[in-house]
Order: structure tokens, then C-alpha cells, then sequence
């Protein structure tokens, strides 16, 4: 796989280059959930650096500078919001136990810049805030974070709570973070996702199929 010039201006940490690419690309049509992604990989090359000790601390922060700046130019993207019904909303939160909120933070932009409405309900979130969060807000999708061991059984518990609630199997619940099928089997979640892009294209996929078995 050839590495986008984008992912090699982030990884480079070349601020003007990246703006510069950002724009081009742009203008040219090409849709925010591509550059921020393309930003994400370059992010986790500079993360990789960094554990390499060939980067320091000073410059994971300027690579979060630089993911600011991308989302900055894609939120004035003309066709950065899709046209979707305002049922259309999404709950996320990091699960109780753990507090870490960069992969929940870079995949609610996305979903963001894809006209979705989405309930952040922050970090270390206990279940029974999860199924509030449903309850009030008339969620059909429920986004779950964690990326420590200790946070499966907080997803869980999570999936429990929801169903104390008599709220699934309307409600599906992804989680993400440091997950896979044997994670999504102990936790009975419906879906895990292994990164943003993927994540979005799968509440895409749900909020699609909601629609058609409403029509139908």
C-alpha cells in the first residue's frame, strides 16, 4: 500500500505542507472522512516515532496541533454535512474504568462531518448512564470506547444495563478501542470496529437498514 502524501506530510510533522494538501484536496472534491483519515494514520505513524524515541512529547502535541488545524479546514467543507434525518443520533462514551478519549474524540468528528448528531458523554461513563442516555435521547445506536483490559467488563455491564432497561435488541451497541470478535462475544455487543473510518461506515450501514425496514 503506497502511504498518501498526506499521512507523509502528518508524519513529518510539516505543518504548511499538510494545510496545503488539506485545501487541494478540498477543492478538488475529495470528502472529509478520507483526510481526516488519512490524518489519523499519519497521527499513528508519529505516535510509532515516538515509541521509537525518534520523536518526543513536544511533537505528539504538535501532531494533535496539526489534526486541529485538518478539522478546522474540512468543517467549512461544503458537502462536509450529509443530509441526514434527525433521528439519526449516536451515543458515545468511554466506558467506566477508563479515561481515554483520543480514538472517541477522532471518530465523533467524523461521524460529526457525516451529519450525524452525536451525545458525548465524556470519559469513565457507568452504565447506568448509558442506558439514561438512551432512554431520553431515543438512541438506536450505542458507541462504546475503551482501550484497557479492565474496560471489557465495563462494556459488559454496559450491554447488561440496556438490557435491564428492556431496550435491546433496539438498541445496537459498537464498541472500539483495544477490541475484537472474542471481546465482542464476552461483552455481547453487536459490532467492534478496528479504527474511525470503519466505525462511521458502520453506523452508516445501521442508520441505512433502520430506514429501509421502516419503509418496508
Amino acid at each position: 500500500m503506497v502511504e498518501s502524501m498526506l499521512v507523509a506530510a502528518v508524519t513529518r510533522l510539516d505543518v504548511d505542507k499538510v494545510l496545503s494538501l488539506v485545501e487541494s484536496e478540498i477543492a478538488i472534491g475529495k470528502g472529509s472522512i478520507e483526510i481526516i483519515e488519512e490524518t489519523r494514520q499519519g497521527m499513528t505513524q508519529v505516535g510509532h516515532l515516538y515509541d521509537q524515541g525518534k520523536y518526543f512529547l513536544a511533537d505528539l502535541m504538535m501532531s494533535a496541533e496539526i489534526f486541529k488545524d485538518v478539522i478546522s479546514l474540512v468543517s467549512n467543507q461544503a458537502n462536509s454535512l450529509a443530509a441526514i434525518e434527525p433521528s439519526a443520533t449516536i451515543l458515545f462514551g468511554t466506558v467506566k474504568k477508563d479515561i481515554h478519549d483520543i480514538g472517541k474524540n477522532l471518530m465523533i468528528n467524523l461521524l460529526r462531518f457525516n451529519g450525524y448528531n452525536v451525545i458525548d458523554l465524556g470519559v469513565d461513563v457507568a452504565p447506568e448512564r448509558f442506558a439514561e442516555g438512551c432512554i431520553k435521547h431515543k438512541i438506536s445506536i450505542v458507541c462504546l470506547s475503551g482501550l484497557i483490559t479492565q474496560s471489557y467488563d465495563s462494556m459488559r455491564l454496559t450491554v447488561q444495563a440496556l438490557e435491564k432497561m428492556g431496550l435491546r435488541p433496539g438498541v445496537k451497541v459498537v464498541i472500539g478501542g483495544l477490541v475484537n470478535e472474542q471481546v465482542r462475544q464476552y461483552t455481547k455487543a453487536d459490532y467492534w470496529v478496528k479504527d474511525c473510518s470503519e466505525g462511521v461506515k458502520l453506523c452508516s450501514s445501521l442508520f441505512n437498514l433502520k430506514t429501509h425496514q421502516e419503509i418496508s
